[in-house]
């Protein structure tokens, strides 16, 4: 995720008016994005449609109607500040002094820029590419604890989402998006309630995850976004929720049990 001249005109006229369903946890989408701007930078214009494509195209509803009940739901605000660099030899002041690292620092491990993780509930702001910045420390406990065990762990890409400098943490508007139960559970007690601890542990949020339930659903959502400035407060919500009974088949239980009388 290089803060180059010509990536940042090349995703800004990608990104005009395109909105991509960023799913929680999932690099495949991030992947995409990389894929179709290089197409795109190589004059192939045709392959990085068919991939812009694939990003556009949304799981189609189940035409079963599920109803779901809410067992636990949490919500936060998170607050920092948040920048626009339009061109990385001019970027805000505040932020102009780590660019140098973070152009480093946003490099997959065979040295290609990073994907960009993208922009909120988009892929990329009209503005072009914005740049979070907060105290490490006010990181809610668990993305501070995710990342860190990304960290440790020391191979997936993903641990270079959040970058860290002198007790500051810099990162893309989408890692709120990617993190977003995380981020909205940043009041969560370890132990004292188990449904949200279930909330904040990420694993569960992964689709592909075969012990996790049908009956079972994660969801996410932002409350708002208020920004004055350079500052932005973004609020979160979580909340697991459960399948409950269709209204049909409960009315012939009953009907069944009250012929047995």
């Amino acid at each position: 995720m290089k803060f180059t001249n010509a990536i940042l005109s090349l995703l800004a006229s990608q990104a005009a008016a395109q909105v991509i369903d960023i799913q929680i946890g999932d690099t495949a989408k991030l992947d995409l994005m990389r894929q179709a701007a290089e197409a795109s930078a190589r004059g192939d214009h045709e392959r990085a449609a068919e991939l812009r494509e694939l990003l556009s195209i949304s799981r189609s509803p189940s035409k079963e109607e599920v109803r779901y009940k809410t067992e636990c739901r949490v919500s936060s605000k998170f607050e920092a500040e948040i920048y626009t660099v339009r061109d990385p030899s001019s970027a805000p002041k505040e932020i102009a002094w780590a660019m140098n690292f973070l152009d480093e620092h946003w490099k997959t491990d065979d040295g290609r820029d990073l994907p960009y993780p993208g922009d909120f509930d988009r892929f990329m702001h009209p503005q072009g590419f914005r740049v979070m910045r907060a105290d490490y420390k006010s990181l809610p406990w668990a993305v501070r604890k995710y990342h860190e065990e990304l960290v440790k762990e020391g191979t997936k890409m993903e641990r270079k989402f959040i970058a860290e400098l002198d007790g500051n943490a810099f990162f893309a508007p989408g890692v709120m998006t990617w993190l977003a139960p995380l981020f909205a559970g940043s009041e969560v007690v370890p132990g004292k309630n188990a449904c949200e601890d279930d909330l904040v542990d990420f694993s569960n949020w992964n689709k592909e995850k075969k012990d996790v339930s049908d009956d079972v659903k994660y969801s996410f959502s932002y409350g708002g976004r208020v920004q004055i400035g350079d500052n932005i407060t973004v609020e979160l919500r979580a909340e697991k929720s459960s399948k409950e009974k269709a209204t049909e088949e409960a009315a012939s239980e009953e009907e069944a049990e009250a012929g047995e009388l």
